[in-house]
């Protein structure tokens, strides 16, 4: 696969639940291996609350950027 590994974020405002967006944060994974993203998101994701406090976390999933994208 061409790109880098990022997990998207669903996220909403906590002032404002019916605002959404997603939040593309860049995963290190060596071999760029999908299942470790899936294993390291746990902790990206806490990391990523802590750091975003007026935002509330829908859901996620990992998957790749295009090669030309930067986040």
């Amino acid at each position: 696969m061409n790109g880098a590994l990022e997990m998207i974020v669903t996220a909403c405002l906590l002032a404002a639940p019916a605002e959404c967006r997603d939040h593309r944060v860049r995963i290190t994974v060596q071999g760029g291996d999908p299942q470790l993203c899936v294993y390291y998101s746990v902790r990206e994701i806490a990391l990523w609350q802590q750091l975003n406090r007026k935002w509330e976390v829908k859901s996620w999933r990992c998957g790749f950027t295009s090669p030309d994208e930067v986040i």
